[in-house]
């Protein structure tokens, strides 16, 4: 089709975007608490709302014809979209827009009624296993409706006929699937979309649309979060959504080679762009296999099986907040409802999720494949923003402890945007002036005080003196990545190097610290032992955990040997986070350990 520039059709269309993306806004919380699949976690309406900000955004400036302003809503809302539903409405427009690019003898609006049925075609082959009684299926009955009216009929006739049809279709929704019928909602997805195509008809039309701002009452809303119907235990863990640049391949060959590999699989290609989301168990096997299509550039990945255990049976009335470079078991994460944001690692253009989608032996693998060195960066503030508006509504109060904020702007960053959706009552952050296994050891600390009662200030209070109370020492074999990284100064750092001295580094007031040099790695490993079997002999030492990047039978010699000197056992014996992993460097192994008295510890 040629570039439209009809004027007047190009305002209308433009108004009836902006309506109808303002109109699932402002019923965001609705759609949350009607969330019950495919699983109940109640994050429809915020994953829908973003995308609708994201389409706003996009549009808010002047295109030079109608086609062009339909391309900006595709572009935007492959790159925008979330959770399932959001996925299925990108490509509903992205096929929309994809049909109106086909020559025709038709005028614009009817080209436009014709493409709302043919990119029905496009949503349905987006999803690997289509189920009616969801968002597709008021998509279908509404492009259906569209284009059985007569042409003779006026635009704004057939699409008020049209939204008649689709609300019918979005009420019979209750009776089609088994768990909205026993909730006695509606689907909340199929509802997102007729909000949307609600407010594109009024905008359209040029009518008043309807604003209606629920009254907040934040332990009303608490109390439903809690105690609302939910669906079964997810059978996959993560909810998992990936952008892809650059990418060679189609739809339904990358649908193919994520088979077997997870459930509720949507694809979503368009001009050289991926949108991929996919619910499974294991989010690092997903984007091995999708590097293979093209560059990942945008991730985001939801515990599921976290926040149904939160919407169940939570474990506490505070949350408890960290990123990933706090050293945790995987078990007690899960076990304890810990909140855990991944932090960014870059490698080229490509990024992944920090312990999600990359671990530190991929980490080495990648670098030494593409030659080039990896960087991390904060966690990414949608994804902040996302989990705090989930926590907002299940929890009374969230305490947050960030690595080191001297070594990242994750502190700011969290603050920041906490501060702008829970109230100062219900919000500690606390920078741990530490990182990896002594991060750990004070999130399980916090995590103590959190189940025996104690209140928010309380907890905060203890948990700023406590920092004194963890320390870690970390025999390096290469200081290289700690000097690139500016973890420690880089003139004792090159005389190390020069030297061929292996450094053993600390963390001094929130800053890495080179404390001692060895010849040799075994030099290293005795210095640190006797430092811990100092504190032990004091009577001090509270427990230790013991982390590593790429060396697994060092740190086993290690537990055995602390083991049999100290009469206890580790904590935790892990591999690093990547975010660690990347400036302490392959073969790095450290001790973290907990004490009596902050005065002695350093």
């Amino acid at each position: 089709m040629a570039e439209h520039t009809d004027i007047q059709e190009y305002q209308r269309f433009k108004l009836a975007f902006q309506a109808g993306a303002e109109q699932v806004i402002i019923h965001k919380k609705e759609l949350n608490d009607i969330n019950v699949f495919p699983v109940s976690d109640g994050d429809t309406g915020n994953n829908l709302a973003a995308l609708m900000q994201t389409i706003k955004e996009a549009i808010d400036g002047h295109f030079p014809s109608t086609l062009s302003l339909f391309e900006r809503l595709a572009d935007a809302s492959l790159v925008g979209a979330r959770g399932n539903s959001g996925n299925i409405l990108a490509q509903y427009f992205n096929g929309l827009y994809d049909n109106l690019c086909q020559t025709s003898e038709q005028t614009f609006l009817d080209q436009f009624v014709a493409s709302t049925k043919l990119a029905v075609d496009d949503a349905y082959h987006a999803v690997g296993q289509p189920v009616e009684g969801t968002i597709l299926t008021v998509i279908r009955s509404w492009g259906d409706a569209l284009a059985a009216q007569s042409a003779t009929l006026q635009i704004e006739e057939r699409l008020t006929k049209a939204l008649v049809i689709a609300k019918n279709a979005l009420e019979n929704t209750t009776g089609q699937l088994k768990i909205l019928q026993k909730n006695q909602v509606v689907d909340s997805g199929a509802k997102g979309f007729y909000l949307f195509i609600e407010g594109f008809t009024l905008g359209f039309t040029n009518q008043a649309i309807p604003v209606v701002i629920a009254e907040e009452h934040p332990e009303i809303d608490r109390a439903i979060h809690r105690n609302r119907l939910i669906t079964e235990v997810p059978t996959q863990r993560y909810c998992i959504e990936v952008l892809l640049e650059n990418v060679a391949g189609t739809s339904e060959g990358i649908q193919a080679s994520l088979k077997g590999l997870g459930e509720s699989t949507i694809v979503s290609v368009n001009r050289g762009k991926a949108r991929i989301h996919v619910h499974a168990n294991d989010p690092s096997e997903i984007v091995d296999k999708l590097r293979t299509f093209g560059q990942p550039i945008q991730q985001k990945i939801d515990d599921m099986l976290l926040q149904y255990h939160v919407s169940q049976t939570p474990k506490a009335k505070i949350a408890l907040v960290t990123d990933s470079i706090a050293d945790i078991p995987a078990d007690y994460v899960l076990s304890e409802q810990i909140h855990v944001l991944p932090m960014t690692i870059l490698m080229g253009q490509a990024s992944y999720l920090d312990r999600l989608t990359i671990k530190n032996q991929q980490f080495f693998e990648l670098q030494q494949s593409l030659g080039e060195r990896g960087s991390s960066a904060q966690p990414g503030l949608s994804q902040i923003d996302s989990l705090f508006r989930f926590l907002e509504s299940h929890y009374e109060a969230v305490i947050v402890v960030t690595v080191s904020q001297k070594m990242s702007g994750t502190f700011d960053s969290i603050k920041r945007i906490a501060e702008k959706i829970l109230p100062a009552e219900r919000l500690a952050v606390i920078d741990s002036k530490q990182n990896s296994a002594a991060q750990g050891l004070l999130i399980m600390r916090v995590n103590q005080w959190i189940q025996a009662g104690l209140g928010l200030k309380e907890i905060a209070d203890k948990a700023k003196q406590w920092t004194q109370h963890v320390a870690i020492l970390v025999s390096v074999d290469d200081i290289e990545p700690m000097i690139n990284s500016g973890r420690v100064p880089e003139k004792a750092g090159r005389l190390a190097q020069k030297l061929h001295l292996k450094p053993l580094v600390t963390i001094a007031d929130g800053a890495g610290k080179l404390v001692n040099f060895s010849f040799g790695l075994t030099g290293n490993e005795k210095k640190m032992l006797k430092k811990i079997m100092t504190l032990h002999q004091k009577k001090q030492l509270l427990s230790y955990g013991i982390v590593y990047a790429s060396q697994p039978d060092r740190a086993e010699k290690w537990q055995h040997d602390l083991r049999q000197k100290l009469g206890m056992a580790p904590t935790f014996v892990l591999p690093i986070s990547t975010a660690v992993a990347l400036s302490a460097g392959d073969g790095s192994v450290a001790i973290a350990y907990e004490f009596d008295k902050g005065d002695e510890g350093k």
